[in-house]
């Protein structure tokens, strides 16, 4: 019985180092930008704000980019109608923040306008200072897909727009809502680096 294992074996002098692994890329190419945004976008359900925006940015093979973003909000808004409904001699600002890592991909990447969907996800923050000069704040999940316009001005300059939409998940805090934080945005952003 054991005789007839070994005949059903393969050769022992088989050679096996020319197997190929299951993904093969000929060529990688990996460069590397950072970029600066200036977001449009509606907080709050029914009233505007600014944000600004950072990123630094991989690119593979000149189609995929992963990200990593960094958003906060510039404009002074006043949420006491919120979080302590009723008053009129309040007033609480907001401050929110977000950091996260998206991932997306370049369409027609070797012409002069490129596409560039993609999803960004991670983590945000809603705080502001009460009466009493206490920090109250609240973190969030958020999700973001987007897409943007690409204008490939030069080999290290890309300038462009956008829009997505913020999409927060998690608890009521203070009368702060998720949906509070989310929204529709319209970006307009630059780029300089090796695409």
């Amino acid at each position: 019985m054991l005789i007839a294992w070994r005949c059903g074996a393969q050769p022992l002098d088989e050679d096996t180092t020319t197997r190929q692994p299951l993904i093969v890329s000929k060529k990688f190419k990996s460069r590397f930008y950072v970029g600066t945004e200036a977001i449009c976008g509606q907080i709050l359900r029914n009233r505007v704000a600014m944000l600004t925006g950072w990123n630094l940015n991989w690119v593979i093979n000149h189609r995929f980019v992963v990200s990593a973003r960094y958003h906060i909000l510039s404009s002074r808004l006043n949420i006491s109608h919120i979080t302590q409904p009723g008053s009129t001699d309040v007033k609480h600002y907001l401050k929110h923040h977000y950091a996260g890592l998206s991932f997306g991909y370049l369409v027609f990447h070797d012409s002069y306008i490129s596409l560039h969907p993609e999803l960004s996800g991670g983590w945000a923050l809603a705080r502001f200072e009460d009466t009493g000069a206490q920090i109250r704040q609240n973190h969030y999940g958020m999700l973001i897909p987007a897409i943007h316009v690409v204008c490939n001005v030069s080999s290290i300059f890309r300038v462009g727009a956008g829009v997505n939409y913020r999409l927060a998940i998690g608890r009521e805090f203070r009368n702060i809502r998720p949906t509070h934080l989310g929204g529709a945005s319209g970006m307009l952003f630059i780029r300089i680096g090796t695409f």
